[in-house]
C-alpha cells in the first residue's frame, strides 16, 4: 500500500505501516503454531520491494514502528510517502530474515522474501492520475514495468520452489523471478 497522506488506524498506527508490515507480522505470528505443528514442511513468503535499499536510517523505536515519525511531524509538513513505503518493506525484510534465523534449524518452516519488481498495479491510485500515468509511461519506456501476470513469478517461485532449493538456499530472496543470495550487501544486519 502507498498512501499520499498520513492516516492513523484505530490502533493508533500509520495505515501504511499497519498494512505493509504490522499486518503480515501479526498474521504470521497467529499462523506460526499451526505451521510448526504441520506434518508437512511449511513456507512463509513475505512480499518485499527493492525499495528497501533506499532506507538510510534504521530506527526501530516504538514511534518508528508505529509510523509516527512519518506523520504530521515530518520535515516540511508533507507526508513522505516514498520513505514510509520503503521503511515498511525494509521492516518486513528484516522480520523475514529474523524469522528465518529463528526457525530454519528447529522446524520444517522455510521463510522467504519475494520481490516482484516494478509491477503495473493500482499502488499509485491515491496519486494524481496524470502523475501515475506518467510514472508508468516512463517505467514502460525503460522496459522496467511488468504486468501482474509476470510480476507474480517471484512470489510463485518462492512459494513453490522444490524443498531441495530451500534446503540449499535457506533465506533466499526471490527478485523478479530470480533467486538471489540472502546476504544483501546493502543491509549490514543481514550479511552476518
Amino acid at each position: 500500500m502507498l498512501a499520499k497522506s498520513h492516516r492513523v488506524t484505530e490502533d493508533g498506527i500509520d495505515e501504511v505501516m499497519q498494512t505493509n508490515y504490522i499486518g503480515p507480522f501479526i498474521l504470521t505470528s497467529i499462523l506460526l503454531p499451526l505451521l510448526k505443528n504441520s506434518p508437512v514442511p511449511s513456507r512463509v513468503v513475505n512480499l518485499t520491494s527493492f525499495t528497501h535499499r533506499c532506507v538510510s536510517e534504521i530506527d526501530v523505536s516504538e514511534e518508528a514502528l508505529q509510523g509516527v515519525k512519518f506523520g504530521q511531524h515530518s520535515v516540511g509538513g508533507s507526508y513522505p510517502l516514498a520513505s514510509t513505503y520503503e521503511y515498511t518493506k525494509f521492516c518486513l525484510l528484516m522480520f523475514s530474515y529474523e524469522l528465518h534465523r529463528q526457525l530454519h534449524i528447529s522446524s520444517g518452516i522455510s521463510v522467504m522474501a519475494a520481490d516482484p519488481g516494478v509491477v503495473e498495479t493500482r499502488i499509485m491510485r491515491e496519486l494524481p492520475p496524470c502523475l501515475s500515468r506518467f510514472a508508468f509511461f516512463i517505467l514502460r519506456t525503460l522496459n522496467l514495468l511488468q504486468q501482474p501476470d509476470t510480476g507474480i513469478d517471484a512470489v510463485l517461485d518462492a512459494a513453490l520452489a522444490p524443498r531441495v532449493t530451500f534446503l540449499k538456499h535457506l533465506g533466499s530472496i526471490f527478485l523478479e523471478g530470480r533467486e538471489e543470495p540472502s546476504g544483501l550487501p546493502c543491509c549490514p544486519m543481514t550479511s552476518r
